[in-house]
């Protein structure tokens, strides 16, 4: 099968959707230099994170079924107000997004280190891996505050890759033997992020450069989405990136929805809300997000552990 590209009406809609200004818009990069190739990746991925929020809404607040077709995933992320997806999803329409553009681009999965002290985890995000010249980069628009902010170079011949990311933090790979492997000759890359210059690394993901193929995909959605112990089944999330003005889209910062909605700029928390009722969550995903869930998928929650009584 040929992989899903989106038609020039869909890449102008995207475009719409994470606030890209009309001079900024290219629909073939294919003739760019490779510095301005990269440059638009990083907007794309910039954009992308400061309005298509990470979140995994749909778990709690709807039919529970999370769909990976591009077609649906398209209408969810781009033509529904405000809504976003986790890393499977997120990380899918931009691999297509990026593929219609004419970037060489593949989707590879990632295991996720969910705790310092815990091991990774099974296979449950995905990134997208985009080569431009002789270097390989990842992009990640899917993991949250604390993912990739920037196109980060994937090159053996250097340990480790560093970036700053929003200040003071930063985000770097390294390729390295993890905890768990039995063979001490296997390497993958760790994305590894810090809160600033005087705090540790810690690793958050790790994968490989093999390619994935839909099917793959589509396992770990299943788990992902259903299993009890999952933590996107226990935990309700949603999450994006703040950037500084329309005129300077860099990004500053982020806002996170959980049990309260945190706004951290530069690495402060600038403001906090504790929600006492559901009703309050609600109201802040509709004001801050700008996501108005109906009375059907406001009723989903009642009864799940997430529910806030």
């Amino acid at each position: 099968m040929e992989a899903p590209r989106y038609s020039y009406h869909q890449i102008r809609q995207y475009y719409d959707r994470i606030c890209l200004n009309e001079n900024l818009r290219l629909y073939d990069i294919r003739d760019l230099s490779t510095a301005d190739k990269l440059e638009f990746l990083g907007v794309l991925q910039r954009h992308s994170l400061s309005t298509i929020p990470f979140e995994n809404l749909s778990l709690h607040y709807a039919n529970r079924h999370i769909s990976l077709d591009p077609e649906d995933l398209f209408i969810k992320q781009v033509l529904s107000p405000g809504r976003g997806g986790y890393g499977l999803e997120n990380n899918l329409v931009l691999s297509i997004v990026l593929r219609s553009l004419g970037y060489n681009v593949y989707l590879s999965g990632a295991r996720v280190k969910e705790a310092e002290d815990r091991p990774f985890s099974a296979w449950s995000h995905a990134i997208c891996i985009v080569t431009i010249g002789p270097y390989d980069h990842i992009v990640d628009v899917g993991f949250g505050p604390n993912g990739p902010t920037r196109p980060l170079r994937v090159d053996k011949n250097t340990s480790e890759t560093t970036c700053a990311q929003i200040a003071p933090a930063h985000m770097r790979l390294v390729w390295k033997n993890i905890e768990g492997n039995t063979d001490p000759n296997q390497r993958l890359w760790v994305y590894q992020y810090r809160r600033n210059q005087d705090s540790a690394w810690q690793d958050l993901y790790c994968f490989s450069e093999m390619e994935w193929l839909p099917q793959d995909f589509q396992l770990v959605n299943y788990y992902t989405s259903t299993n009890p112990k999952s933590w996107f089944t226990q935990t309700v999330i949603c999450s994006k990136m703040v950037i500084d003005s329309p005129e300077n889209p860099e990004l500053i910062g982020s806002m996170i929805l959980q049990n309260s909605l945190t706004m951290c700029i530069h690495g402060r928390v600038e403001s906090q809300q504790t929600f006492k009722c559901e009703e309050d969550r609600l109201r802040a995903l509709d004001n801050v997000f700008g996501i108005g869930l109906t009375r059907s998928e406001q009723d989903g929650i009642k009864g799940l552990v997430t529910e806030i009584k």
